[in-house]
């Protein structure tokens, strides 16, 4: 099939706003939100990201949601999604039917519009791109470089599920629990960007492991942060100091993991409570920089590397 064919036939009925001309046009109109605009952008590649033996279908909705994680870090909800589609030769027609009716039901479930992208053979796997925009909730977005010293720290989720989902595939395993959360991310419902865009003061999406993305909250905020790993909602339930930290480190939870003012403690909980977000406080901030791990008050070594790095 032709890739003009592939658009006609599984993403133009995706494409149903008329700034998205019905993908006849190599270029589309963005709408015009009533608050400031985000955009983010993420990459899945085969054998990188997902393994060969995964459902479309889940790659699909993985794709969609470690982009709507960025956006509701930013105290953001999703608005207008561009794909990038690199459909190798040898993969059947009938995969990406899967791939196109997965996508369009993610992006409907989150607010999303597909309105263009483009489309390539590569010569390796399935690469895919997904570029979405969201419309802040509040009159600014919430960045992670926002946090003060002596502000409560706290993690939606939980986190650990995907790498514990991973090792069970790697061992062969069909039916471990946690299988799911590692294909298709377990991120909190439209409300958690609410609560963002209410209480947070700085915020960022966990997708390179707990421990190295609250270092970079922390370093570009400038200020220090403690976390306290009894209080982390680890998947598992693990009770060894080193378990924790390798959850800690190893990501794809996309999870958001944010920053607020002590005196907000109290709703944080009665609002997440109220709209179904999964909310824990896991530490605090501190005026002095970097990042330091107890558990039960006692101070932790952290592993050389605190999560994956790009690069």
């Amino acid at each position: 099939m032709a890739e003009k064919d592939w658009i006609s036939r599984y993403f133009a009925p995706l494409a149903n706003t008329s700034g998205a001309a019905g993908l006849r046009d190599d270029l589309a109109v963005l709408t015009v939100a009533d608050g400031p605009t985000v955009i983010t952008v993420d990459a899945l590649v085969e054998d990188v990201h997902f393994l060969p033996s995964d459902p479309i279908e889940t790659v699909a909705r993985k794709l969609v949601r470690v982009n709507v994680s960025d956006i509701y870090t930013a105290g953001a909800v999703p608005a207008e999604a561009l794909l990038t589609l690199g459909w190798p030769e040898g993969r059947p027609e009938s995969d990406l039917a899967a791939f196109a009716s997965a996508l369009g039901e993610e992006l409907e479930v989150f607010g999303a519009r597909l309105i263009g992208g483009d489309t390539v053979r590569p010569p390796g796997g399935v690469f895919l791109s997904l570029t979405l925009t969201g419309t802040c909730l509040a009159d600014k977005p919430i960045r992670r470089m926002g946090a003060q010293a002596g502000e409560d720290l706290w993690v939606t989720g939980r986190i650990g599920a995907a790498c514990l989902g991973f090792e069970a595939l790697k061992r062969g395993e069909v039916d471990d629990l946690h299988i799911d959360a590692y294909r298709v991310p377990r991120i909190q419902p439209p409300k958690a960007a609410h609560l963002i865009a209410r209480h947070a003061s700085a915020a960022l999406d966990v997708s390179d492991g707990l421990l190295g993305d609250a270092a970079s909250l922390a370093s570009a905020s400038g200020i220090g942060v403690r976390i306290a790993l009894e209080a982390v909602p680890f998947a598992g339930n693990p009770t060894e100091t080193n378990e924790m930290l390798r959850l800690s480190t190893w990501g794809d939870d996309y999870q958001l993991l944010f920053t607020a003012e002590k005196s907000r403690h109290d709703d944080i909980l009665a609002e997440a409570a109220e709209s179904g977000v999964i909310v824990t406080h896991i530490g605090e901030t501190r005026p002095n920089g970097g990042l330091v791990v107890t558990l039960r008050d006692s101070p932790v070594n952290l592993p050389e590397t605190l999560g994956f790095e790009h690069g």
